[in-house]
């Protein structure tokens, strides 16, 4: 089985994910203090540059804590967690299906779904038990599964 990372995407990518519909209430919560001293009250649509850098902050720091976390349990498991130039792959001999498993098992599975990249191996035929039947990875704007 193989499960390949993006920790941190182009500049231009984690720019415009920031104000990628849909904004999650969070971000928008976010966004809206730190355009507070600002006297048009920006919109994402035109987010000044510095409350746009302090949002992709707020993004990566999150993505990083999730990931760091996952490639945490999974090198306490066994598997083989390398980097490859941008990329970090996970790597262990387990069938597709016997490495979701572990995943669901170790519950891991629903948290790497948004951060998966192209090149990992796909769902198996029955999606994540539990977790609904998922059929799409990625997180739209980045690495698209």
């Amino acid at each position: 089985m193989k499960l390949v990372f993006r920790p941190v995407h182009k500049p231009a990518e984690e720019f415009a994910e920031v104000t990628r519909p849909p904004i999650s209430r969070t971000m928008e919560t976010y966004l809206e203090m730190h355009s507070f001293g600002f006297p048009d009250r920006p919109t994402a649509a035109n987010l000044p540059v510095s409350v746009r850098l302090a949002a992709v902050g707020k993004l990566i720091h999150e993505r990083l804590s999730i990931l760091s976390d996952v490639l945490r349990r999974l090198e306490n498991i066994g598997w083989d967690v390398h980097t490859q130039g941008d990329l970090v792959v996970v790597l262990n001999t387990l069938s597709l299906e016997d490495g979701w498993a572990v995943l669901r098992r170790e519950g891991i599975s629903d948290h790497i779904m948004g951060l998966l990249e192209k090149g990992s191996d796909a769902l198996p035929p029955n999606g994540l038990a539990g977790g609904g039947e998922t059929t799409e990875v990625g997180t739209p704007g980045f690495g698209e599964y």
